[in-house]
């Protein structure tokens, strides 16, 4: 009989789990890995299967990005020169927007082409999970089952469901074949050429689809301190030298994006104590919406703390959990916990380090949602061993699997329903949040059914917070309801706190531009109509100066002077 010093260290060899090149030779009948890879992809798809049925979000950037995006029209060469040479909407991310050339070429404006484009892409992805994590860990059981429960994953249904948010899908395909290349290159004592520039190449198709991949490389050095090939100790100069490229690559794209994104605004993000508890608190709020028991939000409101011993402490914590797992797995060899603590960090460190404008948000979670997938997978497989007889272990991997697999399609499913419009999505967040942006999606939403009286009392609600939209909204309120004077007012006041947040025009950023732009243009029709001519040309005038490629101030202008009307251009 084994002695218990024995029995824990056979236990450590297990979780330790062999060398990459050590392990054995896939054992998985070929009809089997196929039909696992068949009930993953199909998975995916069916949870999410609702959402062709949907439409565009008329009050959430879709219109922004597609319904009235001019360089999408099509794969035309003026167009991809446009997406790869110029921001749009305050990114970067010229991907993002060649995949909504290829839907309009096939589909034009009807968004079932959309949906069902991001609904396949988180198909493709499930697929690539598993390859991955087979790969990782030489594992086709464990790989299954983490990449079945990554199908069906709650936090998925953001970046599924919204159409503007197709970012993250190829960001997460891209960035999945850049750890399977990887992986490959560094299987052996000297790295793979061919392998190792696919994996440079796949991350840079990544960057240009969503920068918030940058800090994958450091996944990548996890991966060699926990596999360290046909050596028991890592050669740190190599596995550094090794990510340079990839550090430069994303560096010049966190450097082009940081330079036309929008900054966060808020008072949190001016003081570091304030900073790090809030973004300590997201990352606790971020591990419990993994474990698919919390449910997901559209918009979540930045907490509020006292800032006592006690909360300071537990919030400065959030910070240090994933670093902390991370370095408990690899003293203690649970190569697991430890890549997956890895995979999360990563994936989520540029929402902790960033000052981004949205606190916390679900499709942040796209990406990191495997390494909790992973873990539950280890344990599952970890419990099945325990059993002697074959069909008890699989009666209870089965069960085991069976309820976390439940609890996620369950949430996915349901939370997919507040998907499905403008208005379901804010009637849903509002009963969830007091932010003053769900009250002016809300509105927006409901202008476009034209229920004038519920959108103004909205509008109001909204403008207890100071912000341009709001006072926006309700003149475009008054002024569809020919309440001209009370538009004015509201108009003006918008004028008035942009200005307040920019001393010129020449000082605010691309993206305020347009929409002060769009402002004095809404400035100028609301004088026009009351024959304040001289009012409306300034406004205008105003506008084009702002953005010069405001068609409609630029014809409106022309009109207001007497002169010809234009050819109108792209």
């Amino acid at each position: 009989m084994s002695t218990r010093q024995q029995r824990r260290f056979q236990r450590r060899r297990r979780s330790a789990g062999p060398a990459p090149e050590a392990r054995p030779a896939e054992s998985t009948p070929l009809p089997l890995q196929a039909g696992a890879f068949l009930a993953v992809f199909a998975a995916a798809i069916l949870v999410n299967l609702p959402t062709l049925h949907y439409g565009f979000l008329t009050s959430w950037d879709d219109p922004t990005y597609v319904v009235d995006n001019p360089w999408i029209r099509g794969l035309s060469r003026e167009n991809l020169v446009h997406a790869f040479t110029k921001p749009y909407f305050a990114n970067y991310l010229p991907l993002h927007l060649v995949s909504y050339m290829v839907d309009y070429s096939l589909w034009g404006l009807n968004p079932f082409g959309y949906h069902l484009q991001s609904v396949l892409l988180n198909g493709v992805n499930a697929i690539l999970a598993l390859l991955v994590t087979r790969l990782l860990f030489g594992n086709f059981l464990l790989a299954f089952l983490a990449a079945l429960l990554f199908a069906v994953h709650p936090s998925h249904v953001e970046a599924v469901a919204w159409i503007s948010i197709r970012k993250d899908l190829l960001s997460t395909a891209f960035l999945l074949l850049t750890v399977l290349f990887y992986h490959r290159a560094a299987g052996s004592r000297s790295l793979g050429r061919g392998a190792y520039a696919a994996s440079i190449g796949f991350f840079t198709l990544g960057l240009l689809s969503k920068v918030s991949i940058v800090a994958l490389p450091l996944f990548l050095l996890v991966l060699d301190w926990f596999h360290p090939a046909r050596q028991r100790r890592i050669d740190w100069k190599a596995a550094i030298a090794n990510k340079i490229p990839f550090a430069l690559i994303g560096l010049v794209l966190v450097r082009v994006n940081t330079l036309v994104q929008v900054k966060a605004k808020a008072s949190y993000a001016q003081d570091p104590l304030p900073y790090l508890m809030v973004k300590g608190h997201a990352v606790w709020n971020y591990l419990a919406l993994l474990t698919g028991l919390p449910s997901g939000r559209p918009v979540y409101d930045t907490p509020e703390f006292a800032f006592g011993l006690v909360s300071v402490a537990a919030n400065l914590a959030g910070i240090l959990v994933l670093p902390a797992v991370l370095l408990i797995a690899r003293r203690r060899r649970w190569e697991v916990l430890g890549l997956g603590a890895g995979w999360v960090l990563a994936l989520l460190l540029p929402a902790i380090l960033f000052p981004l404008v949205t606190y916390m948000a679900d499709r942040y979670l796209y990406g990191p949602s495997l390494g909790i997938c992973w873990l539950l997978a280890a344990g599952i497989a970890a419990a099945g061993r325990r059993m002697e007889s074959i069909p008890t272990r699989a009666g209870v991997m089965a069960l085991l699997t069976a309820l976390p697999l439940t609890l996620f399609a369950y949430r996915t499913i349901e939370y997919n329903r507040a998907w499905s419009g403008s208005e379901p999505l804010w009637r849903y967040a509002i009963a969830r949040s007091k932010d003053y942006r769900v009250r002016n999606n809300l509105a927006q939403a409901l202008m476009n059914e034209k229920r004038w009286a519920e959108a103004e009392r909205l509008y109001k609600e909204a403008s207890a917070v100071e912000n341009i939209v709001s006072h926006q909204g309700l003149a475009a309120v008054y002024y569809d309801t020919h309440r001209y004077p009370e538009a004015q007012r509201e108009i003006e006041r918008a004028l008035e706190i942009a200005h307040k947040h920019g001393a010129a025009y020449t000082d605010l950023t691309d993206a305020t531009m347009e929409d002060l732009a769009e402002i004095e243009y809404t400035a100028g029709a609301i004088y026009w109509v009351q024959s304040q001519n001289q009012k409306a040309i300034e406004a205008w005038e105003a506008a084009l100066r702002a953005n010069p490629h405001h068609e409609r101030a630029a014809q409106w202008l022309r009109t207001a002077r007497g002169e010809p009307a234009a050819a109108t251009t792209k």
